[in-house]
């Protein structure tokens, strides 16, 4: 392909992540769902290091991931439905990022979500498998994914442009949406993570190119952004405690939260860690929520209360979230 091309359609997809996006305006949603680590195919065997056959393993993914996912629709069948009740799965999608991994986590998914759901990356779709996999295609696919379910949809971190006649994304990655009073931001993996690599084969047109860079100047504009809209502000990502960046990341971090007074924040990453996580050296006073996976079962809902002064953040164990216990009732930042 002539580079030229490659580059007049890089400028197009350029353009068209600058256009304004609509803010929600209708009611804020009450009702809300935190899950993550779907990881098709794990299983709580994979958790404990316990062997399994890996038609075993991949049918008792499936089940757990559809188990989960149906106990999530349900807890929105009676509460308005899926328009009215937001799900955010916080990363690792995902066991190693392959693509036969992604054509059953996100159809099973979808299917008990009707397609309306949001999720980010973990460590399990991309960051584990660069220079891990044939040309880098796992990190590529899994990237891939994000970027045309979310591209020029949300605010996103993310420009393309054609580099040597290869076309090279550039960005973080992070997105954020506002669901009426509430401002939701995705960071993905963790938002100190960089890396650098391009996929696909040796031929130049066949080729992507990936520069990844860390989310705080993107997240700070954002922030700023939502708090002078008087938002709630909501921050995900998948890991809490595992980062690439150093000390001074994480404090800028946590000055960042503290500044633009976020609500809380929700994670993923340890399946078997459920609820508070208490890190106040990355988070300050911002509390952090921990939804445990879809291998043990475990995932959380947050409820406003109506006059949005308050969050109950509450766990939900063996997908049953009738039996969901309160963890705890923070106040809303705004």
């Amino acid at each position: 392909m002539n580079s030229s091309i490659i580059n007049w359609v890089a400028v197009a997809a350029v353009l068209a992540s600058f256009v304004p996006l609509a803010q929600a305006n209708g009611p804020t949603p009450l009702n809300w769902v935190f899950t993550s680590d779907p990881q098709y195919p794990w299983t709580e065997k994979s958790d404990s290091g316990e062997d399994e056959s890996s038609a075993t393993r991949n049918a008792r993914s499936r089940q757990l991931i559809e188990a989960q996912y149906a106990n999530v629709a349900d807890y929105r069948k009676a509460h308005g439905g899926s328009a009215a009740v937001p799900v955010m799965i916080n990363g690792d999608m995902t066991a190693y990022g392959h693509a036969s991994e992604r054509d059953v986590v996100f159809p099973l998914i979808s299917s008990r979500l009707e397609g309306v759901y949001d999720f980010g990356l973990g460590n399990h779709d991309y960051a584990n498998n660069v220079n891990d996999c044939l040309l880098n295609n796992c990190a590529a696919g899994s990237v891939q994914a994000l970027i045309d379910r979310y591209w020029t949809k949300t605010e996103m971190d993310l420009a393309a442009r054609d580099v040597d006649g290869v076309l090279t994304y550039f960005g973080s990655l992070a997105y954020s949406k506002a669901f009426g009073d509430v401002h939701v931001v995705q960071l993905n993996n963790e938002p100190s993570y960089s890396v650098d690599f391009t996929s696909g084969s040796l031929l130049t047109f066949n080729r992507l190119g990936f520069r990844i860079n860390d989310a705080f100047e993107w997240l700070e504009k954002d922030l700023a952004a939502a708090r002078a809209q008087g938002k709630v502000i909501i921050v995900n990502m998948h890991n809490t405690h595992d980062w690439k960046g150093d000390f001074y990341e994480r404090d800028r971090f946590r000055a960042l939260i503290e500044r633009y007074r976020v609500t809380a924040v929700f994670a993923g990453h340890l399946h078997e860690s459920l609820g508070a996580h208490l890190a106040r050296a990355t988070f300050g006073t911002v509390p952090v929520f921990l939804s445990g996976s879809a291998s043990q079962q475990t995932y959380l809902t947050a409820e406003f209360s109506a006059d949005l002064r308050s969050l109950t953040v509450s766990t939900v164990t063996g997908n049953d979230w009738r039996s969901r216990a309160v963890e705890a009732v923070i106040d809303i930042q705004r």
